[in-house]
């Protein structure tokens, strides 16, 4: 079963949906930048076979901003076993860790 809320303290790559998680009929994804005193800089994409399709690249997240993102802005994708994952990547301006917190609402 997919997780639908996250939380993110990394400049990692890390995965909101893995490929199989069948999350098919997202309604909306609010990203919200949690940390206290630095922007988030978010990369928003899906992936397969180890290539990227970007929904979002090098977003620049005030902090206590939230991004809503619904189906208008094409959030609803193949997340079956043989689709994509949705993957995100954030960090602060300067390159390190930032908390940012991830809903995804069905």
């Amino acid at each position: 079963m997919a997780t639908l809320q996250h939380k993110f303290s990394t400049v990692l790559t890390s995965d909101l949906l893995t490929v199989g998680d069948n999350v098919n009929d997202a309604k909306c994804i609010s990203i919200a930048n949690a940390d206290d005193t630095n922007a988030a800089i978010i990369n928003i994409f899906f992936n397969k076979s180890d290539v990227d399709y970007y929904l979002i690249k090098n977003y620049r997240l005030h902090v206590g901003e939230t991004l809503f993102l619904n189906r208008d802005n094409n959030i609803v994708f193949d997340n079956s076993t043989s689709g994509f994952s949705l993957r995100i990547q954030t960090q602060s301006d300067a390159g390190t860790a930032i908390k940012v917190h991830v809903i995804i609402t069905r």
